[in-house]
């Protein structure tokens, strides 16, 4: 894959980064998502040290992330469970027709 370098801006602070193509338009977004968080933190919270602006943003940012992670694990699990059933079903309807099929005869 094709990798580009980019130069990142989080809370006044360049980084050079280097990143595949494919990632750029996310990690933009990312970049994005955390500044705006940052501005929110220091307007509502009156936060003035970066540091704590970037602990305060990353705990939040990494338990919204631990939710969705936790959230799309019970619903795969789910998901699991109905296909596990479903299969079940589809062996005892097979038995049926085969049942069917020899009391015919």
């Amino acid at each position: 894959m094709s990798e580009v370098n980019i130069k990142v801006e989080i809370a006044g602070s360049t980084f050079p980064v280097k990143v595949n193509i494919v990632d750029q338009a996310n990690i933009e977004e990312a970049i994005d998502l955390i500044n705006t968080k940052i501005a929110e933190f220091e307007k509502n919270y009156a936060i003035k040290d970066k540091k704590d602006v970037l602990a305060m943003v990353m705990l939040q940012l990494v338990a919204q992330l631990y939710k969705q992670a936790t959230t799309a694990e019970t619903e795969l699990s789910n998901l699991k469970q109905v296909l596990e059933d479903v299969k079940v079903m589809l062996a005892q309807h097979n038995q049926d027709i085969i049942n069917i099929t020899m009391s015919k005869e």
